[in-house]
């Protein structure tokens, strides 16, 4: 399990790697063999999967998430009017609305139910925070380091894996702003992501929700599948 031979390999780059894949399968389907990338070039003894899988989403020239002019995750310029829905019904005339004007894109949960998707996880992050500085200490120093875990004295850290285009970074900051601002003055927000592209997105999303006055970094974005 985890491998893959390099005849499957190659099968699967045709049909995942490539942005036209409905004419892939059609000529996989038919017997003629689909244009091959460098990167699909794999070893004849197999590749292993995550291997594949990497290349085949951030290889930075032609990689899922390598799109620079159009990248996959999309975002809505307006939120979706959830007290003005009539029901489910309506509801997914609305979303489906929105995918038509995003082409290929598509939205993740917290692009969908925004604001209140990234409030709700900003709520649960600042209890958690809260609840760690209230927790007693039992040892001799416990009067000095209580003073030293007070709220605005400890930093708060909040670390995101994959921000696609900072959506959710702006909601959780900008809730931490309204409600705590003494929490919001002392938290640090870092971001992980590999696509340059998307990166850069999340960085003007928050500037743009935020403006200059919010600790935020992101990083990884030239760590792509590429050599």
């Amino acid at each position: 399990r985890g491998a893959m031979s390099a005849a499957t390999a190659r099968r699967c780059a045709g049909r995942l790697a490539s942005p036209r894949r409905a004419s892939s399968h059609r000529a996989l389907h038919h017997g003629v063999r689909p244009h091959v990338r460098p990167w699909m070039r794999v070893p004849t003894d197999g590749w292993l999967l995550r291997d594949f899988l990497r290349e085949a989403l951030y290889n930075r020239d032609d990689g899922y998430f390598a799109n620079a002019s159009s990248p996959p995750v999309g975002a809505m310029s307006a939120p979706i009017p959830f007290h003005a829905l009539l029901g489910q019904e309506d509801y997914a005339r609305t979303l489906a609305r929105r995918y038509d004007a995003l082409a290929s894109q598509w939205l993740t949960p917290v692009e969908i139910f925004k604001p209140h998707y990234a409030r709700a996880v900003a709520r649960h992050i600042l209890r958690a925070h809260k609840a760690e500085l209230d927790a007693p200490l039992d040892d001799d120093g416990e009067k000095e380091r209580r003073r030293g875990r007070r709220v605005g004295a400890t930093p708060l850290r909040i670390y995101e894996l994959g921000g696609g285009t900072g959506t959710c970074a702006a909601g959780i900051l900008a809730h931490i702003r309204d409600d705590d601002p003494e929490v919001f003055a002392s938290t640090e927000y870092v971001g992980v992501e590999i696509s340059p592209t998307l990166a850069k997105m999340q960085r003007e999303t928050v500037r743009r929700e935020l403006g200059e006055d919010v600790n935020i970094v992101i990083g990884g974005g030239n760590g792509g599948g590429g050599k």
